[in-house]
């Protein structure tokens, strides 16, 4: 009987567990980088990585708090986040290296998965007011968003286009310029928000609202102007008295990753997204509504990630 030394069984072993199965390996972890725990984002974040680690064989995905694009941009770009959510703006401030991120530089890296739900321009107005579109906020009193600022004062509704009533103010201000709305102190609020806005709806159960109608050609040439922009439409009823459709524009929430981050890492994220729709949208309002052919084309500033083209093309959406 051959006996052989000790060393040769821990070289054995050693080998064994070199071949042992795939099914063994360790998982690969992902990263996703989303916003506030009582916000959209993170919650679809949460949602959509939850499910795509406990159905996607391989994968650990963890979704993480963070204070929105100024955390979760830089941490996409040093590689501590793989994955983001961020609005279109914000990406595409990234991108180029611009507004907040001047001092940071071009992330020329930047890649887009795919957009999620829409944050449109929501003008609310008081319902005797005599706003019905853009043209009729001339001379009003009118509060605005810091986000609906830029977006407002783009609108080249005239040349005799009056904002010298239009005043921004801050985020945590909001609340009581819809109270001064009610109270007859002001005529119209400005926002970019996604719907429904528990304060939009809380304001509609105050006093008798009207959606201000942004549509036409000189819209169609500033979103035409811009890859974060896109046409939206507010749905009849999201609002308690408004029911008819609002036509809008705006951004969009936005997936995002990394140039460096793996094709097939991306390419089973996309995957499982687009084929879980239907049973995420029973999860999460925001998910409910939404078309692929829009996902992939509407408010997507960075080039698409080759992972999520390669799931595209598979499906015939693109060539």
């Amino acid at each position: 009987m051959l006996i052989l030394p000790r060393f040769s069984f821990l070289i054995i072993a050693a080998l064994i567990g070199s071949i042992a199965p795939a099914s063994q390996a360790a998982d690969i972890k992902v990263t996703v980088g989303t916003g506030g725990k009582g916000g959209y984002y993170f919650h679809v974040g949460d949602l959509i990585c939850k499910s795509f680690d406990r159905e996607t064989n391989g994968y650990k995905c963890r979704a993480k708090p963070t204070d929105g694009p100024t955390e979760n941009l830089p941490k996409l770009q040093s590689g501590k986040f793989d994955i983001v959510v961020a609005r279109s703006d914000w990406a595409k401030q990234a991108l180029e290296g611009g507004g907040y991120f001047q001092s940071k530089g071009p992330n020329p890296a930047l890649r887009s998965l795919f957009s999620i739900h829409s944050e449109p321009l929501t003008i609310v107005a008081r319902k005797d007011a005599g706003i019905y579109t853009a043209g009729d906020l001339t001379g009003k009193r009118v509060r605005l968003g810091r986000s609906a600022t830029h977006l407002v004062k783009q609108i080249p509704s005239s040349a005799k286009w009056d904002v010298s009533s239009f005043q921004t103010v801050k985020p945590n201000d909001m609340k009581a310029q819809y109270s001064a709305l009610c109270a007859g102190k002001i005529d119209a609020v400005a926002a970019v928000v996604g719907y429904p806005s528990g304060l939009i709806q809380k304001t509609a159960h105050t006093c008798p609202i009207h959606l201000v109608n942004l549509s036409g050609q000189p819209i169609d040439k500033l979103i035409a102007g811009s890859d974060a922009l896109s046409k939206e439409t507010i749905p009849a009823n999201a609002y308690t008295g408004i029911t008819a459709p609002t036509k809008s524009f705006g951004y969009k929430a936005v997936f995002l990753s990394s140039a460096e981050f793996s094709d097939e890492d991306v390419y089973a994220f996309v995957k499982f997204t687009f084929e879980s729709l239907s049973e995420l949208g029973h999860e999460h309002p925001a998910l409910s509504s939404l078309q692929p052919s829009e996902m992939i084309r509407d408010s997507l500033p960075a080039p698409m990630h080759p992972g999520a083209v390669r799931y595209y093309r598979e499906q015939g959406w693109i060539k």
